[in-house]
């Protein structure tokens, strides 16, 4: 794959535009600092999309990506074969003179990086920069302002004060000796917002020179004044210009994928796709139908292989089912087992941009987004025969043949263990099909506690328990059959009782709205009997 940091981005983005303009879709996965603030919020089969949506957002919003996989998938209809170019970005937040920008390390995803070696080195020495859109909004009306030059002893740390004054005063040195028109004076700075002030001041400072930057180093050159101004108009608001890019960075490609507007594949994406949001669109919105609408317009065609690998467990016999649907057990199901042989006339996927020493890096950003991306391929094609029927063993597909077998499943994200199996982003979320709550009493003065209750009903599955008062608490069950289970075998139980939930029996708000209602009714009857009479 290809590793793209902060010292050969600038150099391979026309070939990584090239390559996504190209593409047939595209494939992403991303690696963060961290998931989650709160050991103790958990994913629960009680969470509606909306409790879900809130959970995520208050969890991830201190963590950033780190690395971001990319893979464009073309397809070569003669060949039957897909083509896939992949990019490994290593990411990085760079200080901001006008915002003090912070992320936070969460020490569980660190040590689960470290185990599958991850180059903490090239994040940190070479992560590439990136800005959302509040944040280029800002930075660009600061540049343009001059605010920066106006504020430069609050936005310097001392080191760097003394670098630029130490630099402005070689320059005088330098011109004091007698040097020729276009002879060059390097001053080594490795910081471009450094390199930035360093070319205000000497300008600013001196007439008769010009300055320009390249990788780490002003240079410096004497000029004549028809020159300077010659220099001047032609390269009017090119200093703010190339600060501005340089930050901005990595948002290029996320800007160019939302231009290109063409389909956009990951693995149990949700997560990826709220980062994405806050760290290169805009900060995450306080409601889901907001995220939701947004996403949808930056990504209208999105495709969740983790929930697509669900609906073709649904239909595959028993023999050929996968045993999970992990991404790295989707893949190798698909390239050296039995999914191999779901379809004839199976697209072949040609990378090039792997090399041997490459396979099997899971957990590696580029990489997984190659994974995702070939399982997609290839469960699509099994949909696609499925739905084609006999004629699918006499030629191969085209492309829109191949996406159109799983069309029905574009924008369903998929969701872990809540009341609904997917989100849908391009329409109204479905309804829960989960089996009604089960609620829990303790018969006579016995107490317990919720972890108990979990305990008890471990055997039958998958449950979540919470309390609802002193009295009661709630159990939500994945499936019916589960429930049904629970209800008989503890029937006779001579220490709990288990009920299906009631809103109107054993909802504390129902309760008061209805009461309420029938004081304010009786209020309203009693003040009518009395005008009347």
């Amino acid at each position: 794959m290809i590793e793209v940091t902060d010292q050969n981005f600038e150099a391979l983005y026309p070939k990584i535009e090239e390559t996504l303009k190209n593409a047939t879709f595209f494939s992403i996965d991303t690696e963060f600092s961290g998931v989650k603030t709160d050991f103790f919020v958990k994913e629960s089969l009680f969470d509606s999309p909306n409790e879900r949506y809130e959970k995520l957002k208050n969890n991830i919003k201190p963590f950033i990506i780190i690395q971001f996989g990319l893979t464009a998938f073309r397809h070569i209809r003669e060949q039957n074969t897909y083509s896939a170019e992949t990019f490994s970005f290593y990411l990085l937040p760079r200080s901001i003179p006008s915002k003090n920008r912070h992320f936070v390390w969460q020490i569980s995803s660190l040590e689960f990086l470290s185990i599958y070696n991850f180059d903490f080195n090239k994040f940190a020495y070479d992560g590439i920069s990136y800005l959302n859109e509040e944040d280029e909004v800002d930075l660009q009306n600061n540049l343009q302002q001059d605010i920066l030059m106006q504020n430069l002893e609050r936005l310097l740390c001392n080191r760097d004060a003394d670098d630029l004054k130490n630099s402005r005063n070689t320059v005088a040195d330098w011109l004091i000796k007698k040097t020729e028109p276009f002879d060059v004076l390097e001053i080594i700075s490795e910081s471009p917002f450094l390199q930035y002030l360093m070319q205000k001041e000497f300008r600013n400072q001196f007439q008769d020179i010009w300055t320009y930057s390249g990788k780490k180093k002003v240079s410096v050159i004497k000029v004549t004044k028809e020159q300077r101004k010659e220099f001047e108009l032609r390269e009017k608001g090119e200093l703010e210009e190339k600060l501005l890019n340089y930050y901005i960075g990595f948002s290029k490609v996320f800007k160019l994928l939302v231009d290109l507007k063409k389909p956009i594949v990951g693995h149990n994406s949700l997560v990826d796709l709220m980062y994405m949001h806050q760290q290169f669109y805009k900060p995450l919105p306080k409601k889901y139908s907001t995220f939701k609408k947004n996403i949808h317009q930056l990504f209208p065609t999105v495709f969740d292989t983790k929930y697509i690998s669900y609906e073709l467990k649904k239909v595959l016999p028993k023999e050929d089912k996968f045993s999970s649907n992990a991404l790295s057990t989707l893949y190798y199901y698909f390239k050296n087992e039995k999914g191999r042989f779901l379809s004839l006339h199976s697209p072949n996927i040609r990378s090039q941009t792997f090399f041997r020493n490459d396979e099997d890096k899971f957990h590696d950003a580029g990489w997984d987004s190659y994974c995702a991306g070939f399982c997609f391929i290839k469960l699509s094609h099994v949909f696609a025969a499925n739905k084609r029927g006999e004629g699918s063993q006499y030629k191969p597909m085209t492309n829109i043949e191949i996406l159109n077998g799983v069309k029905s499943f574009s924008n369903c994200i998929n969701i872990i263990r809540g009341n609904v199996p997917f989100l849908n982003f391009g329409g109204p979320d479905p309804i829960s099909r989960r089996p009604q709550w089960l609620v829990v009493q303790s018969q006579g003065s016995k107490t317990f506690c919720v972890s108990e209750i979990a305990e008890l009903f471990s055997s039958y599955g998958s449950v979540d328990v919470k309390s609802f008062n002193s009295r009661y608490a709630l159990v939500a069950v994945s499936n019916h059959r589960s429930a049904r289970d629970i209800l008989q075998h503890f029937q006779t139980h001579t220490e709990i009782q288990i009920k299906p939930y009631n809103s109107f029996r054993h909802s504390t708000k129902v309760k008061i709205f209805y009461w309420s209602s029938l004081i304010i009714s009786g209020c309203i009857i009693t003040m009518w009997l009395q005008r009347r009479f």
